[in-house]
């Protein structure tokens, strides 16, 4: 059978990325150079040994097949998320959203090496958890597929179910880029911004 992964990063790449109209998927906007699905990535790879790219089989990415997992029809980010914890076999699963482009690896390696006995790790950044940016152990496959199958579709009532360690601000921004790393590009203003501190 497959190898199985010590840290398998999942990067979830399915967002249409209607708010910034631009007319193209989230993961192929440009910041600074670079694509969200190359910046994303590349701090994966930093953080794992082996990463998966999650989103609908209808989305062209310059991304090998091999490492492509298709995301289920109409199952939003909790769909993607239980696509990419069951697609290998791994100790612990970084999950990134393709649309954190300021995410540093040494901060998601941190929030890894809390799992411990814990379902999942999740930060919970200025007061907003964040599974989508955060560590699964690999129970965590079977008991959201669990969930998804029942019907559920929130990402957070299933996570929940997890039992997870929550991470909060003080911890966070003593990480390797800090409350940062937790901008989430969904408008035209938060791309603006992710790019003024990178530049800074």
């Amino acid at each position: 059978g497959p190898v199985m992964a010590t840290t398998l990063g999942i990067l979830l790449a399915g967002g249409q990325g209607t708010r910034l109209g631009l007319g193209m998927p989230k993961a192929l906007v440009r910041l600074g150079g670079l694509t969200l699905l190359e910046r994303s990535r590349a701090v994966l790879g930093e953080a794992c040994d082996e990463v998966v790219v999650v989103a609908p089989a209808a989305i062209a990415l310059p991304v090998p097949g091999a490492e492509r997992v298709a995301d289920p029809e109409g199952g939003g980010p909790l769909g993607g998320l239980v696509a990419g914890l069951g697609s290998r076999p791994f100790r612990r699963a970084l999950v990134l959203g393709v649309d954190f482009p300021l995410m540093r690896a040494g901060l998601l390696a941190a929030l890894a090496d809390l799992l411990g006995g814990h379902g999942a790790v999740l930060p919970l950044a200025d007061g907003m958890p964040q599974p989508l940016a955060a560590a699964y152990a690999p129970r965590a496959a079977g008991r959201l597929a669990a969930c998804f199958a029942a019907g559920e579709r929130a990402v957070l009532p299933a996570v929940a179910q997890l039992g997870p360690l929550l991470v909060r601000d003080e911890v966070l921004a003593r990480l390797d880029g800090g409350l940062d790393c937790f901008l989430n590009v969904n408008e035209p203003a938060d791309l603006a911004r992710a790019e003024e501190r990178l530049r800074g």
